[in-house]
Formats: structure tokens, sequence, C-alpha cells
């Protein structure tokens, strides 16, 4: 990899490495970013290792999920959102200690609890560790997929993607936790696809399936609300109908209206049953900083109304027919997704595992236009770095901004520049006007 990226035509086949470096010093930075990003996936790997050998998983995320199978399995499913019941069994699974607050309550829709129950057959410790191979080979999967996409990529681009990729800490976190956001970046990856291949009700599927958490899908569901990608809304709609008819089949209507006001209840917890909103890196996480735990009506409020704003700037900008074999379909696309988890509701640290879509896709659509891409590659190089010592370090830019979502604000107005470019220059052809230079 080193070799490839200190070799082109302005040097010597036998050239010293240093005098390579002399004369790329851009190339020395990716090697060096790299080794960092390389070292933080040892790191990262220990961390996983080391919480495994002191038996902390109990306390992890999963301990909510298992709790809400393991209430469906026992038969009790029409009580699965009884935060008593709840807070009984995880007294049980986790040796008679509690959660901060007394539980974790589960948060996932119904047919979540339905489809993973018989996991709950196992220990809350062996469940965990199937739970960790199945993400594991979800992993595999996605980074198989990634690098059959970008295919046309040079074999060390590839390369730096998946060092970055793994040692990016929401997939660390996503592991140590048990979380689900590897399966939502999966299932965003399996959108794109569809749609760009123009299989329409198969991307309507994947779409229906990030209903797992389902302040994900406000913002993607917006764009396929036109004239080109309506199927994909109407399949995704038909496969929500289905998994609300199965589940309430199975365990009733009654924990879908719990679910409901549990999605509400959720949105006022400040700092409380494990929902702590300074910490993400939102619109409502910075709104948090800024006016603190004690005004989340204020903060919910703006929030919404930002959210309500951005769902119909998409809708607009969708509005204009993109042909999926365009360019401009990849960079709405990664807008769209980027913009997704800024103006989230409810996005935890570990869900930012979504913005690795966006990113890659971005990075495509400036290779695939011959735009320059160096100070793009430096950004998502460094990336991984501003995130881990984002989540140990309590350190926010003027006291109320958390790095990262300085990175996450960059990224969006690069996006915004090149699709204003891109406005541009077609409304240049459309004229027989000139192509506009960057």
């Amino acid at each position: 990899m080193v070799r490839n990226l200190f070799q082109d035509e302005s040097t010597e086949p036998n050239e010293p490495l240093i005098a390579r470096i002399r004369k790329k010093p851009f190339h020395f930075l990716i090697v060096l970013l790299c080794l960092i990003n390389i070292s933080l996936i040892g790191i990262n790997v220990g961390l996983w290792a080391t919480a495994a050998y002191q038996k902390m998983f109990f306390a992890a995320d999963f301990t909510s999920f298992y709790t809400g199978f393991y209430v469906v399995r026992v038969g009790e499913g029409e009580n699965l959102y009884d935060g008593t019941l709840q807070s009984k069994y995880q007294h049980q699974f986790m040796g008679g200690m509690n959660f901060e607050g007394g539980v974790l309550l589960f948060p996932n829709p119904p047919f979540v609890a339905i489809v993973f129950s018989p996991i709950s057959l196992l220990q809350l410790d062996a469940a965990f560790y199937l739970w960790s191979l199945m993400q594991l080979g979800l992993l595999i999967w996605l980074l198989i997929k990634m690098n059959h996409l970008f295919y046309h990529w040079e074999k060390y681009e590839r390369i730096i993607l998946n060092i970055t990729i793994l040692a990016f800490w929401p997939l660390t976190s996503t592991f140590l936790l048990g979380q689900y956001s590897l399966f939502l970046l999966f299932c965003l990856m399996q959108l794109f696809l569809y749609m760009k291949n123009s299989k329409l009700t198969k991307a309507g599927l994947w779409l229906a399936l990030m209903a797992v958490k389902p302040h994900t899908l406000l913002i993607p569901g917006m764009m396929t609300l036109n004239k080109r990608y309506w199927r994909v809304a109407v399949s995704a709609s038909i496969v929500g109908i289905f998994l609300f008819i199965s589940s309430s089949l199975i365990i009733g209507i009654q924990p879908w209206q719990q679910y409901i006001k549990s999605l509400q209840a959720l949105g006022s917890y400040f700092d409380k049953f494990g929902v702590n909103p300074s910490a993400e890196y939102t619109v409502r996480g910075v709104l948090s900083n800024i006016f603190g735990n004690s005004q989340g009506s204020l903060t919910n409020t703006i929030s919404i109304i930002v959210l309500l704003l951005g769902m119909i700037f998409i809708w607009f900008l969708w509005s204009k027919d993109i042909a999926q074999d365009s360019s401009r379909f990849i960079i709405y696309f990664a807008f769209t997704i980027m913009f997704s988890v800024f103006l989230s509701l409810h996005l935890n640290p570990h869900d930012a595992l979504i913005l690795v879509l966006p990113a890659v896709l971005f990075y495509d659509y400036l290779r695939q236009n011959d735009y320059p891409r160096k100070a793009f590659s430096i950004l998502i190089l460094i990336s991984p770095t501003v995130f881990f010592i984002a989540a140990f370090f309590k350190f926010n830019i003027f006291g109320v901004i958390r790095p990262p979502v300085v990175i996450i604000v960059v990224m969006i107005a690069w996006m915004i520049k090149y699709m204003i470019l891109d406005y541009r220059h077609q409304a240049k052809n459309r004229k027989g006007l000139p192509s506009p230079t960057v």
C-alpha cells in the first residue's frame, strides 16, 4: 500500500522512500493517518477483549434488548413495555444489580422482540456472544459489499477504506453495547444499491427494516415520495403493515399502543434511563448543551421544527426527478443520509456508524467527477481519531459543540457546495454554456 501511494510518473522505481515523501507530503500524511487508524483498531479490539474478560457485557444496551426478547418468549408479550416487569427480569439477569434509574427500557418496536425472542433461550452472556458473532458476520458481509461497490477504486484506496471503517469508534461501540447500528448501516447500503439498480420493491423492504429504530426512517423516507421512487415508499408501507399485523396477531395490539407512549416518554428523558441527548451528534444534542437538561421542552420544540423543515427540504430536493444512473443520485443520497443523522431527534453516538455510507459515497462522487478530493480524504481519515477522543473526553467546542458535530457539519457543507455546482452545471448545459470549474 505504501509503495502504491508514493509511486507515480514523478518517482524513480528505486528512489528512496524518504525522497518520495519529500515529493509527495500529502501521501505521507495519508500513510501516517492510516498507521494511526491501524493503532486504533488494535486499541478497540483490546477494549472489547478487556470488557469480555471482566464480564462487563451484562451492563450493555443488549441487556435491554434481551429483556424484551425474554418477556415475549415467556408469554408476557402483552406487557412488553411495562417498566416494572422489565426491571424485575433485569434484576435477575444481572445477578441482583440494576441499571442507574432502576431499568434500561426496551426501546424497539414489538416485532423486534418477537423475531429475536429465541435468543433468550440462552443465558444473557451466551446470548450476547451469539449476538456479537451475528454482528461480525454482518460486518464482513458489509465490507465485501462495499469493496464490490467500489471495485473501480485503486486497491490501496479500498484498503484505506477498510482500515478507516474498522478504526471508527462507533463500530467498536456497537460491538461493546450490542447495538443495532451496524444493521442500520447495512439497511442503508442495501437501500442505496437497490434504488440505484431500479429494484425499488426490494429497496422498500430495506427501508422498512430500518423501523428497528423508527426515527431513522423520517428523512430517508421523504426521498421516496416522488414520481420516480414512489414504489419504494409503497413497498416499505406494505412491509410495515405486515409487521404490524403479524406482531399484533402474536402478542396483541396493546404493545403497539404502549410502544407509541414509550416513544413519547423517550423524548422527554434528559440524562435518565440511559438517554443523554447532550452526548448526541445532532442538532438536538447541540441544543441540549446550550440550554441544559432543565430546558428539555424548549430543546425538543426547536429540534422538531428543524426536523420538519429538513423533511420538507429533502422532499423538495428529490422532487426534481433524480435519475438513479446519474452521479447526482449519489451525492443527493449521501447528503440525505448525512442530513438525516444530524437532524435526528434521537441518535446515540454509536449510531453515528451510519455516517460511513454517505462519507464514502461522497468521496466516490468526487472521484467519478474528477473533483479535488485530497482534503476530504484527510477529513475522513481523521474522523476515527476525533470520534475516539470524543467518546472518552467531554470536551466541547465553545462549551456546547461536540467535536464530531463539526465533522458532520463540514461534510454537509461540502456536499451542499457540490450540489450547487451540479445544479449550475445542469442549468448551463440546458442553456448551452460552458460548465463551471472547481
